[in-house]
């Protein structure tokens, strides 16, 4: 089955478990909470910020402290929740490898735990498209994978079949340069047992 299929009925069947696990995993004292604060402290109050692979909307929910956030997930299931978590965002579903945005809009793009559900063969296209989207000095700030990893099924994900493709840290470093961005920061590091390529790149 097509990997993309595979992640938006995973998440479709998962959303509220997967949701209260996540919940677990952004509390005060985890890298993703200095992360996403040190992130935000960048923007501007109003900021447009597109949250890649929203989810159930927990990450939108520190981001619309910023501004007006737009998610984008694949899972009817997650966006039924995002909209409940943040009704001032705006949530579309939507394959992130499609999205046709107006170029230079948008301030900040953050992509957590999204983009390696992704085929990893469309990386490089992606992050390039990615770049597109922003104003000149905008930021992508998020995750990718720290391992090689071209195709891996997991029958029972919280319950559900689900699906991951990406490359290591150092061809993810590459592929970010080649893309154009301005790497800030690309350290592998492990956070409540996972262990990703945490990214700050401006564009």
């Amino acid at each position: 089955m097509d990997p993309h299929r595979v992640v938006r009925d995973g998440y479709d069947a998962i959303a509220e478990r997967y949701a209260a696990a996540s919940l677990e995993a952004r509390i005060d004292g985890t890298y993703y909470r200095a992360f996403v604060d040190r992130c935000l402290g960048r923007l501007t109050s109003g900021s447009r910020i597109l949250d890649l692979g929203c989810g159930a909307g927990i990450v939108a929910t520190d981001l619309a402290r910023r501004g007006h956030v737009i998610g984008v997930d694949l899972s009817l299931g997650q966006l039924r929740l995002a909209r409940e978590w943040v009704p001032t965002a705006t949530f579309v579903q939507a394959d992130m490898t499609a999205l046709a945005l107006r170029e230079g809009t948008l301030d900040a793009v953050a992509a957590f735990w999204s983009i390696i559900h992704v085929r990893r063969e469309v990386h490089a296209e992606l992050l390039a498209e990615i770049r597109t989207w922003l104003r000149p000095g905008g930021i992508l700030f998020g995750t990718l994978g720290s391992g090689d990893n071209p195709d891996e099924r997991d029958d029972d994900f919280f319950g559900a079949p689900m699906a991951w493709s990406h490359f290591d840290a150092d061809t993810n470093r590459r592929l970010l340069a080649d893309a154009g961005w301005r790497v800030e920061l690309a350290d592998v590091v492990e956070d409540m047992d996972e262990r990703h390529l945490w990214v700050i790149a401006s564009a």
